[in-house]
């Protein structure tokens, strides 16, 4: 084979692979950039919810306050989300902080660099467990040094009080009509896999779909979107809010606007 060609053929197979990446392998091969990605979706998706603010105690700001673990934010979804579960959890701990610390009396910039200086740690140690404990003690630090020039600022503490309590986040379902075959996914990460541009509907490339469980519970910590195929093999899907359905501990996926497959 010509030498122009067999380069040709290899270009072809390179950009075939990288069109058949998964969500979490796009993440695993460049988290600098899915980072940026995945915080800009978890953002909008949920930041409003999960960012909420709570008021600086009088002994100053914990920057572990919120209890953010990935079984908290994902459920049944943290080992299956792997890194990218980790950096769900980071974005909202650091969207919560970029608020917060100026509310607390901390100058905008400097510690918008500073979180970004943490952030980056996290990235280069791909989100191991040690690396964000030194990361964490820098930035105390540096915020240490931020409040020295910044009189009235809050005190900063890192101070874990969860105490490594897991959420019960428990349902049952059951499908109407009865008898449907169901998949999940949390709603942030079918909007990381859009964002990604892929399609969010394909369990092999968006692959952090899961199927029900048939032998009991599901743990479902936020919005989430099902998708069900019928006994007559039609396919259809939605999405629910399992707070709302916490009182009852069921929810009931109805058939919505079906499709022949």
């Amino acid at each position: 084979m010509p030498k122009t060609a067999a380069i040709a053929v290899l270009a072809c197979l390179v950009t075939a692979s990288a069109r058949a990446q998964t969500s979490s392998e796009k993440v695993r091969d460049n988290p600098a950039a899915q980072y940026v990605l995945v915080k800009t979706v978890t953002g909008q998706s949920l930041g409003i919810l999960k960012a909420r603010a709570l008021p600086v105690e009088a002994d100053g700001y914990n920057l572990l306050q919120y209890c953010w673990t990935s079984h908290n934010v994902l459920g049944d979804w943290s080992d299956r989300a792997g890194l990218t579960g980790e950096m769900v959890v980071r974005s909202l701990e650091t969207l919560a902080w970029s608020r917060d610390l100026v509310r607390a009396g901390y100058p905008e910039k400097p510690t918008t660099e500073a979180i970004g200086r943490y952030e980056a740690a996290l990235i280069s140690a791909k989100f191991a467990g040690a690396a964000r404990t030194r990361a964490l003690e820098t930035l105390k630090s540096e915020l240490d040094g931020l409040r020295r020039q910044a009189p009235g600022a809050a005190a900063i503490r890192a101070h874990y009080r969860c105490d490594q309590q897991q959420a019960s986040l428990g349902l049952n379902f059951s499908t109407a009509p009865a008898g449907g075959d169901v998949r999940f996914i949390p709603y942030v990460l079918r909007q990381i896999c859009r964002t990604q541009q892929l399609d969010a509907d394909d369990t092999a490339r968006c692959d952090y779909w899961l199927p029900a469980r048939p032998d009991g519970p599901m743990s479902f910590a936020e919005e989430t979107v099902y998708s069900v195929r019928w006994l007559d093999g039609t396919v259809g899907g939605g999405r629910f809010n399992p707070d709302e359905q916490r009182t009852t501990g069921t929810v009931t996926l109805r058939e919505r606007t079906p499709q022949k497959k």
